[in-house]
């Protein structure tokens, strides 16, 4: 990746600069900021390097102050999860090849059943339980706080703060598993709403 940032000459900071020149005077300048932000959230999101990013372009609705104001606008709706059932060798897995922090744990119905973070799983490891295959269901928190897709995103940062976790499970009103949100959600949202303020005061 930093050989192709070094063919394209291109760094984060001269995106946002090619992106701002790109999308010509007939923008305001909060609005031209309002787009970089947007668009590097999104590339973020999507783990892509710079290099490969398409300059950032004008949306109809992007200036629109509440479309992160939901949880289900900054949610990940393709969620790995696991079955009560599983060991915690399998949970170890999961979480180092998708670099993961807190997994949701459900049943067949996709009903949220508890939620397993890494800390429960490296003291599992460390006492030789996961070689015995002990279950996730015994180490899972099986009353995770939880959260609604229509609930706003600072209720998400409340709740999470309230019971000091990194992720919150995402349920319907049906008590069915729909996405989960981390703080690291949030972060990449604070960082491009921060950018957003920071552009309209020059």
């Amino acid at each position: 990746m930093r050989g192709e940032r070094l063919r394209s000459r291109r760094t984060g900071a001269q995106w946002a600069l090619d992106s701002f020149a790109a999308m010509g005077e007939n923008r305001t300048k909060p609005e031209r900021c309002r787009a970089i932000a947007a668009a590097t959230l999104k590339n973020q999101e999507e783990g892509r390097p710079v290099a490969q990013w398409e300059l950032a372009a004008f949306e109809p609705g992007g200036s629109d102050p509440d479309r992160f104001q939901t949880v289900e606008q900054v949610m990940t709706s393709d969620v790995f999860t696991l079955q009560p059932e599983d060991g915690i060798d399998l949970a170890a897995s999961l979480m180092d090849w998708e670099h993961l922090c807190s997994v949701p744990v459900e049943d067949q119905a996709g009903r949220l059943l508890g939620m397993l973070s890494y800390r429960p799983v490296l003291r599992g490891i460390s006492h030789g339980r996961a070689k015995a295959g002990v279950p996730v269901r015994e180490i899972m928190d099986q009353a995770p706080p939880t959260i609604r897709p229509e609930a706003t995103t600072l209720e998400a940062l409340q709740v999470m703060r309230a019971h000091d976790v990194a992720a919150l499970a995402v349920v319907n009103r049906e008590g069915r598993l729909v996405g989960i949100v981390t703080d690291h959600d949030l972060l990449l949202l604070a960082a491009a709403l921060l950018e957003e303020r920071l552009c309209e005061r020059k």
